[in-house]
């Protein structure tokens, strides 16, 4: 004679028993897919086509392109939230032979031989003018001495002549022909630095009048501020030999003389 023990008991045992089996027949999670493999070597080849101005279109090798290793190929971006075909460049290159990326440099993000490119986009070609507004370094330094630089509070080293600021002092403000033609202004940090800084920084942020009027910026580890001259320059090198070369016009072919023409 069956109780209510007995049922109930016999009732949890056909529970537990259809709960195994319903967990028997729950198939197993797929395995993690494997991680893609680490390259053996630095991407190669260049991006793509990068307009700057109407007078420069650049295609950078990636070598110096730290994304290329993460397969974006487009060290760029719009200027303008508007549709423009113009185009922001970026590149890297590391001291003291102006080398590119490699599998072991790039993984120091603090590395005090590299070089960044920050930018280097159109700027207005009026920037360049007398007086104007911008960052032509001629007059960003006639407003500086008016405004925030000490005249007479200057050193000259390495080609430069650095001011102090009239209220900031951990900071120079330097001046001095990049070329020929045109000036450069850069700042740099003065130690002895702040505790909490690891990367002490030096820059150049200017506008030059070439390739129709551009603005540049470059940064680097203060440490680097006795080879200015041969940074900025390897900069500009990188961009003529990068320029992308467009084709001269045909010549037009001449058509057939009308007769009675003159000459003819």
């Amino acid at each position: 004679m069956r109780t209510r023990c007995s049922e109930a008991a016999l009732l949890l045992l056909v529970l537990v028993g259809t709960l195994a089996a319903g967990c028997a027949k729950k198939p197993a999670a797929p395995a993690p897919a494997p991680p893609p493999p680490l390259p053996t070597e630095w991407p190669q080849g260049k991006t793509a086509p990068l307009k700057i101005t109407g007078e420069l279109s650049l295609e950078i090798p990636l070598q110096y392109v730290r994304a290329a290793i993460s397969g974006d190929h487009a060290p760029a971006k719009a200027l303008l939230s508007a549709p423009s075909d113009r185009s922001e460049a970026a590149f890297d290159f590391f001291l003291p032979d102006f080398s590119g990326y490699t599998l072991k440099n790039y993984r120091n993000v603090s590395d005090a031989n590299k070089v960044e490119v920050v930018y280097l986009h159109a700027g207005d070609p009026h920037e360049g003018e007398p007086g104007a507004a911008g960052a032509y370094p001629p007059n960003l330094l006639k407003r500086a001495l008016g405004d925030s630089l000490d005249p007479q509070g200057y050193k000259d080293q390495y080609g430069l002549r650095c001011y102090q600021g009239k209220v900031q002092h951990e900071r120079l403000t330097c001046y001095g022909k990049r070329d020929a033609e045109e000036d450069i202004i850069l700042t740099a940090l003065v130690p002895p630095y702040p505790a909490d800084l690891a990367f002490p920084q030096m820059q150049a942020r200017y506008f030059s009048k070439r390739y129709g009027g551009v603005r540049l910026y470059w940064r680097t580890h203060v440490q680097n501020l006795p080879r200015w001259h041969d940074i900025d320059a390897q900069v500009w090198k990188f961009i003529a030999e990068w320029k992308v070369q467009t084709a001269p016009a045909p010549e037009p072919v001449p058509g057939p003389v009308k007769p009675g023409a003159k000459g003819s």
